[in-house]
């Protein structure tokens, strides 16, 4: 069985606000999201801005009925309800009106849980650890700092640590009973997610998938963890034109964070139902560099075979590819060996197919980052517009193709790319078209 699959719903939470009209404003025009972050005190930390989500740009009341359930949500999970609420609401899908059994949940997520600052924001310690405890800390002190942890927060706490409580409350929210997953494969999360759900619905196993990607590591030890891997950008002065992915003067990516969720389904249940469709999903592929932790192999060749074998899923040439949204991470390294690799599939038609980095301007959403790069696609698909890759100044010799750069450039476009990669060699690659046959695209 090979059935078709189109993209019926989408919703999303950005740096730019709740809803994807506001998401396209920003991403068409060339917005860069940055932000010195508020959440939390960043006054001695090497990186102080990033592309934060706003406490009066989302409230999670707004989407989740259950309050009280609120305070035992990670935040990734919580902008992952509202997303998929948004999704539904666009898909214009009743959960009464659907078999619950064929509809099911296929979530990208990673750094979830015991890294919300909110877990020890009011945490208060009977015995502060001074400096001449420090030696003693980790032998005599553990303990007792998580038993006063533990007895100062919700007793369902812990369930904040279970990467796949977004997916679970998803779920249990829009009565979806099919198959359940959740895909922590770090950057490339999100795509292979919503690769899974693609191929779970061209095999019949489900009618509906709700899918795509939530995270946040907008946080202590996001911001500290990954400076510590050298891969952020430390432009705090100039912190809006900090993400410069393919430029010369490019020195790491702008964390950032939110959720993108889609609606695959089966063409012909939603043409019964007279649902809209935003595009068609033809190709996908995933695998593996097997080469390093953080770095990939010098040609590219892990990224270039997912893109060859996409392209071949989708039975597509090369040349018939009218955009690639790169994963253009604005790292030195990943920008040049994703450019490698488009020359080594696409040959000399590499210097014709424009491409662009929409983390130029929302940053490194992790293991969600997949989806938002997707959703900017459709978009792009539906408007006929491609977006840009803001803050291309100065071309880069290694870095020698067309980036889109600095403004949106309207374009007739019928088949796009979407690259993701991540740490662990971990790459993907989905392949979406402008839908054709039976029944009319959404406008």
């Amino acid at each position: 069985m090979n059935n078709r699959v189109v993209v019926s719903g989408m919703g999303i939470v950005s740096p730019y606000g709740v809803g994807i009209e506001k998401f396209w404003k920003g991403v068409s025009q060339g917005e860069s999201a940055a932000k010195l972050v508020t959440k939390f005190d960043v006054r001695d930390y090497p990186v102080r801005f990033a592309a934060e989500i706003t406490s009066d740009q989302f409230n999670p009341r707004e989407f989740i009925e259950n309050k009280k359930s609120i305070k035992i949500l990670s935040r990734a999970t919580q902008f992952g309800l509202g997303a998929a609420e948004m999704a539904m609401q666009s898909a214009g899908l009743d959960k009464d009106k659907q078999d619950p059994s064929r509809v099911g949940v296929t979530i990208g997520t990673g750094g979830v849980g015991p890294v919300d600052v909110d877990l020890f924001s009011e945490i208060k310690f009977s015995r502060p650890v001074d400096e001449s405890q420090k030696s003693e800390f980790p032998k005599d002190n553990i303990g007792q700092i998580f038993r006063i942890v533990m007895g100062q927060v919700h007793p369902l706490t812990p369930l904040k640590i279970l990467p796949n409580m977004a997916a679970a409350h998803i779920a249990i929210i829009h009565q979806a009973r099919g198959s359940n997953y959740t895909i922590a494969t770090a950057c490339t999360s999100s795509a292979q997610a919503i690769g899974e759900a693609f191929r779970q619905i061209q095999r019949g196993e489900n009618d509906v998938v709700i899918t795509g990607g939530t995270d946040s590591m907008v946080n202590p030890m996001g911001l500290l963890g990954f400076d510590m891997l050298g891969v952020l950008s430390r432009n705090n002065e100039n912190y809006r034109q900090a993400s410069r992915p393919f430029d010369r003067k490019r020195d790491g990516f702008m964390l950032g964070e939110g959720a993108a969720i889609l609606i695959l389904e089966d063409l012909q249940h939603c043409l019964r139902r007279g649902g809209p469709i935003y595009c068609e999903i033809v190709g996908y592929a995933a695998g593996s560099d097997a080469y390093r932790i953080t770095d990939e192999p010098p040609d590219g060749y892990g990224i270039a075979q997912v893109m060859t074998l996409a392209l071949k899923d989708a039975a597509i040439l090369p040349q018939q590819v009218d955009y690639i949204n790169a994963h253009g991470t604005s790292t030195p390294m990943n920008d040049k060996t994703e450019t490698w690799a488009i020359k080594r599939v696409f040959g000399e038609d590499a210097y014709k197919v424009p491409i662009s980095s929409t983390k130029s301007m929302i940053g490194h959403w992790a293991a969600a980052c997949g989806a938002a790069e997707l959703v900017t696609c459709i978009l792009a698909l539906n408007h006929q517009l491609l977006p840009p890759t803001i803050n291309y100044e100065e071309p880069d010799p290694e870095c020698d193709l067309d980036y889109v750069p600095n403004q949106a450039r309207a374009k007739n476009i019928s088949i796009c790319l979407s690259n993701s990669f991540g740490f662990g060699g971990q790459n993907a690659c989905l392949i979406l078209k402008k839908f054709e046959g039976e029944g009319e695209p959404h406008e």
